[in-house]
């Protein structure tokens, strides 16, 4: 997630199109909502369909990484396991999250761009899987696959895939998310996180900011993820929490 999060062109194709404020990664459901609820949240997202519409709208994500290689097979697929997914997804629904997705990141080996098609026939039995229950559940289902390589300076860059129907798009979105009011404890979460962000007095001067939760201070934090891997407070690695 912080791969995708240190890349704009990855994590911005999540808005769908629409203006974001801001997004918000692994927050704990129970930050100021009570302890019922002792889970994360992957990714949320604060976005709005503007022109059309000036009311801010919230989705959110559970990810899940897989890699495939250079030979067109996969590995960590998480085969078998699509109903435990589905529980996740359900908890999100549960703690009051008005639209939620499933994003499964394929993590792509050097030179799979350039022999394999995407989606290689490896995955086609697990996506037909996912698809079928995640579509009756009204679930949203998004792929998100990127290859990342070295260039000649020895500096990391990314190789991303564009959707066929849209080259601007890089993910792969197969069933759309219904779309409900959101509810408590949710609603007072993103509240939490919006007077963080709107109110924060050292707010950092850069264009592109993440929220993000260090477990060490335990504090909501501001972050630049290209740039900033650690808390700013206590300098812990946030990508090995």
């Amino acid at each position: 997630m912080w791969r995708i999060f240190s890349f704009r062109p990855l994590w911005a194709t999540l808005a769908g199109g629409k203006i974001w404020r801001w997004f918000a990664l692994n927050i704990p459901m129970d930050l100021m909502t009570g302890g019922m609820f002792t889970s994360d949240i992957d990714i949320i997202a604060k976005v709005q369909d503007y022109p059309r519409s000036q009311e801010w709208l919230y989705k959110t994500w559970e990810v899940k990484v897989s890699l495939l290689c250079k030979d067109g097979t996969a590995r960590s697929l998480k085969a078998g396991k699509t109903e435990r997914t589905v529980t996740q997804l359900k908890a999100y629904r549960e703690f009051g999250s008005p639209e939620v997705s499933l994003l499964d990141c394929y993590i792509c080996e050097t030179g799979f761009a350039s022999q394999n098609p995407f989606p290689p026939t490896c995955l086609h039995a697990t996506l037909r899987e996912k698809i079928e229950i995640l579509r009756r559940e009204r679930f949203g289902y998004q792929l998100l696959p990127f290859e990342h390589d070295r260039n000649v300076h020895g500096e990391c860059e990314f190789a991303t895939y564009a959707s066929p129907r849209n080259p601007l798009q890089k993910t792969f979105n197969l069933v759309p998310a219904v779309s409900v009011r959101p509810e408590q404890p949710f609603s007072r979460l993103v509240d939490r996180l919006n007077d963080f962000f709107e109110n924060l007095g050292r707010r950092p001067r850069k264009p592109f900011c993440q929220i993000a939760f260090c477990r060490d201070c335990r504090r909501l934090q501001l972050i630049d993820a290209k740039t900033d891997a650690c808390c700013p407070d206590c300098e812990s690695d946030l990508v090995l929490q």
